[in-house]
């Protein structure tokens, strides 16, 4: 066998072909779930519990958090925040309730991130930044961070209701409405962000680092069942599938074609080139929940299958920074052993 090997190696030296795909040892399936907003605070308990009980004897699913800055202001301290072009207390979304409202969130989202869960930022007051300039977006960062560490004394809380880790923690971004402008990257790096996750692409594409910022973009899928597209997020989905309208009728079609949409993603990847899968949602319950219960019946059904890492954006920001140029490129072109798609049980999964 390995004098086979060596006649196999020279025969393809001689005649120019490629190196074999086993040199290249097969990278791990990364998913990556994240949501937008994050206000409600039964939400935050449904996760961090279901994380817990995914990981009560191993590691299998973390998430990243993109919270809103008004998630940190309760509504009569409102006049605080002024956003860019925009007068003071403006805002296109809720701010954070009555005060108990953000003492319990600033317990949840320390226990979250006690728990190994990411908390990325998703700007302050909502607001579409397609027409912002650098100068917009560094006053929207530098406000988000003000918020995060002046959230005791701006809500007239006692000292000890503040966050467990510093806001240099804070290392990724995506945009509302996944809205940018040239600007924005101009301030990201300005601010040390490590990442970017407002961006759109192909599904089986792997990261860019552009410009010292790592480029995650959500995928554009077609629905299965249906000849419809749309992006790797409930919202779109939403949108794709109803026109933004609630149709209980219609709750567990939608339910299913979410699921197998992720599977036939999650497929197609595994055995592929191995691109990092980008889910996004929200806290909200679009469609009465059911694109919640969707994807948490596909996590449970898939973190934790061999070689698949549910992993936070931070946590692939490492594993990228940790890739020559040569191995990434080999992962892009998938000159890797390739795998077959392991059995599972999605049945079962989508009733618990």
């Amino acid at each position: 066998m390995r004098l086979f090997g060596g006649f196999l190696a020279a025969c393809c030296a001689a005649f120019g072909l490629a190196a074999s795909a086993a040199e290249v040892e097969r990278p791990p399936q990364f998913i990556v779930f994240s949501y937008d907003n994050c206000t409600e605070l039964d939400r935050w308990r449904e996760l961090i519990s279901f994380s817990e009980e995914m990981n009560r004897d191993s590691p299998r699913v973390h998430f990243t958090f993109f919270v809103s800055g008004t998630n940190f202001l309760a509504d009569r301290k409102r006049h605080i925040y002024s956003g860019p072009r925009n007068p003071a207390g403006a805002s296109k979304i809720n701010f954070g309730g009555p005060p108990e409202d953000i003492r319990a969130r600033i317990e949840l989202i320390n226990r979250a991130h006690g728990d190994g869960h990411e908390i990325a930022s998703h700007a302050v007051g909502h607001f579409d930044g397609r027409q912002w300039s650098a100068a917009d977006w560094s006053q929207e960062f530098s406000i988000h961070r003000s918020l995060f560490q002046n959230i005791a004394r701006n809500n007239e809380l006692e000292d000890s209701a503040s966050f467990a880790f510093p806001a240099a923690e804070v290392a990724g971004f995506r945009a509302p409405y996944l809205s940018t402008s040239p600007g924005l990257f101009e301030a990201m790096r300005e601010s040390k962000f490590a990442y970017d996750a407002s961006g759109v692409g192909h599904a089986h594409e792997w990261p860019d680092k552009k410009d010292g910022i790592w480029r995650f973009n959500l995928a554009s899928l077609r629905i299965a069942g249906s000849g419809k597209m749309t992006l790797s997020m409930d919202y779109n989905f939403y949108v794709a599938q109803s026109g933004a309208f609630n149709n209980p009728s219609q709750h567990a079609l939608f339910r299913e074609q979410m699921q197998s949409t992720y599977m036939n993603y999650l497929r197609a990847n595994y055995t592929g080139n191995r691109a990092p899968v980008h889910i996004g949602h929200h806290f909200s319950t679009f469609q009465g929940g059911i694109y919640n219960q969707a994807l948490l019946a596909f996590a449970r059904t898939v973190c934790g299958l061999p070689e698949v890492k549910c992993v936070t954006y931070t946590k692939l920001v490492q594993f990228m920074e940790s890739l020559d140029p040569e191995r990434l490129a080999a992962y892009r072109k998938g000159e890797f052993p390739r795998a077959t798609f392991p059995a599972f049980d999605l049945v079962r999964a989508s009733t618990q």
